[in-house]
């Protein structure tokens, strides 16, 4: 049996967690993270660099995946650049969700609003590139 782990900046929507199932078996587990990784995932302060310590509790907490565990992780470029790098080093399956952003504008005299929606269309898997 699979383990999903989560790490993402939002919930699941029911569409995505089917598809999970679909993909990976009915009987995967989803594992969401701890309260203090979720809190830090959620808000990547806008700094120079990441804090190593926090990082340090992502790895943690992703040690207790076995090998081709899936990894939906998605988040601050930086930091998802990080865990991705880790879960491929570690023989994690890292994947994210593609999503299709639904655009409208609204005028308003001269100020325009913009309204996007985004929906999840599928997952792909994060890999090293690969001079084909």
């Amino acid at each position: 049996m699979k383990n999903i782990f989560i790490l993402i900046n939002h919930i699941l929507t029911e569409r995505q967690l089917a598809q999970l199932h679909e993909i990976y078996g009915s009987e995967c587990k989803i594992i969401f993270p701890p309260e203090n990784v979720k809190i830090y995932w959620s808000q990547i302060p806008p700094k120079t660099t990441l804090e190593n310590e926090k990082i340090n509790q992502i790895t943690k907490w992703l040690s207790q995946a076995k090998e081709q565990d899936v990894l939906l992780v998605q988040g601050d470029f930086g930091a998802t650049f990080v865990i991705v790098d880790y879960a491929l080093k570690n023989n994690l399956i890292p994947i994210q969700s593609v999503t299709k952003r639904i655009e409208t504008e609204e005028k308003d005299g001269e100020k325009v609003y913009k309204h996007y929606v985004f929906e999840h269309e599928c997952f792909r898997e994060y890999k090293y590139w690969e001079n084909l």
